[in-house]
């Protein structure tokens, strides 16, 4: 990802006791929600996308790529993007 002037984070702080396998797939997770993301907020910076284009440009493939995802977990991400870039006064 080329680097933009601002840098938006969010840190989700899951408590659990997981033993070597949960690790593993919650590692999985993050790293699928992580490309994700990056894909999304490239596009939709570099397009002024609204949030009913990231939907029609992404959901079918995410479900696709990622169809062991739950849909709700890639509906609540195709929401995020545009939030943060409005509060940021980026878009």
């Amino acid at each position: 990802m080329e680097k933009l002037s601002k840098t938006l984070t969010r840190t989700v702080v899951l408590e659990c006791y997981a033993n070597r396998y949960a690790r593993g797939a919650l590692r999985e997770i993050e790293g699928a929600y992580r490309e994700m993301l990056v894909e999304m907020v490239e596009y939709a910076v570099k397009y002024k996308a609204s949030q009913e284009t990231l939907h029609s440009v992404f959901y079918e493939e995410f479900r696709e790529r990622y169809p062991w995802l739950p849909t709700r977990v890639i509906k609540v991400l195709i929401e995020m993007p545009l939030g943060g870039l409005r509060a940021s006064g980026s878009a």
